[in-house]
């Protein structure tokens, strides 16, 4: 194997980077497809859209055992939750959901602070 080979074959196994979805930005994408200032920025609507598709996956499923077991359903419903078939919805729904905690008016006011210290710095080019 040349030198050639061997580096063709590192570069190609190197990870890619992802780029940030928003507009314009050329930034290194770091959660959820956004660098961190547009994942902040954009932190209430990908928390939403979470909920929705956990509410989504949630109705399916109720909707699936009415199918199945229609005069019994409640009572399958209730042995799903006792025997954890049930855990990947209960994080959406739960009180213990410290998302839930924050005031819509302390987040945004915190949000919109950090968007206010945050410098670009001379050398950075997009």
């Amino acid at each position: 194997m040349t030198l050639l080979e061997y580096i063709g074959r590192k570069i190609f196994l190197m990870a890619r980077i992802r780029i940030c979805k928003e507009d314009d930005c050329k930034n290194a994408a770091t959660t959820s497809g956004y660098c961190r200032l547009h994942y902040l920025k954009n932190w209430k609507t990908i928390r939403e859209e979470k909920q929705t598709k956990a509410a989504d996956r949630l109705n399916k499923y109720v909707e699936g055992i009415c199918k199945r077991n229609p005069d019994g359903y409640v009572e399958e419903i209730r042995k799903g939750i006792q025997h954890g078939d049930f855990d990947e919805f209960e994080d959406a729904f739960t009180s213990n959901n410290p998302l839930r905690s924050f005031s819509e008016v302390e987040y945004e006011e915190e949000v919109k602070g950090l968007l206010k210290e945050l410098r670009i710095e001379k050398e950075f080019k997009p």
